[in-house]
């Protein structure tokens, strides 16, 4: 078969898996930046507790391979009782890997606001949950952004693995596309790849516009 033909073959069974790859994006990467937000204001939390268990779950998530993460939720959890499917083990494994890399990005956006307007929006009363909502968090998401969308793309890259459990996401169909069309599989890995560029590439821009009208913000202020 010539390159049309196995394009015109292919394209629809990849359409599906962009589907399935498109909502382990959005679901994991919903619950990646709510998981995010709370660890990173628990890692400049006052209390020592919460500062602790961040941690160690930062470092847990940043310092082992996903792959390890994925095996361990989806084949190891069910020895203790805890049994998910393949779409909860997937998206629950990208949404806490993706959620300690936001945490450190939501963590550090926070440090970078000067104490001082902390101490002012004390001095005027505010609770420390008013102080974050009205004073702190609005500075932070401006800071914030560009990398929060950087990790969220990564996120987008990282669903090609979960295949590996079972998942007939974008990159499986590709993977049982090119197995079937043996003798030119790189017509059907260069659709795959074209289509992580379609889901990627919008935020790369997204991002973009975001720097662009931060950074003239700034500047008329």
């Amino acid at each position: 078969m010539d390159i049309i033909e196995i394009s015109k073959h292919a394209i629809p069974f990849l359409s599906k898996g962009l589907i399935v790859t498109f909502y382990l994006s959005m679901i994991s990467g919903l619950l990646a930046v709510i998981i995010g937000i709370i660890g990173g204001i628990c890692g400049t939390s006052k209390i020592f507790l919460l500062r602790w268990i961040n941690s160690i779950y930062v470092n847990i998530f940043r310092g082992t391979p996903f792959l390890i993460q994925l095996y361990v939720i989806y084949f190891v959890l069910p020895i203790f009782g805890i049994r998910l499917n393949v779409f909860q083990a997937g998206i629950g494994t990208l949404a806490l890997n993706s959620g300690a890399y936001i945490s450190e990005i939501v963590r550090a956006g926070i440090i970078a606001i000067p104490k001082e307007q902390s101490e002012a929006a004390l001095s005027l009363g505010m609770s420390p949950y008013l102080e974050m909502k009205l004073i702190i968090f609005p500075q932070v998401i401006r800071i914030i952004i560009p990398p929060l969308v950087g990790q969220l793309i990564l996120l987008v890259k990282d669903t090609s693995v979960i295949s590996l459990i079972g998942i007939f996401d974008l990159i499986k169909v590709g993977r049982e596309l090119a197995i079937a069309y043996g003798e030119n599989p790189i017509v059907i890995y260069s659709l795959v790849a074209f289509f992580y560029f379609v889901i990627c590439y919008p935020l790369y821009l997204f991002s973009i516009s975001i720097e662009k009208k931060l950074r003239l913000h700034t500047e008329n202020l």
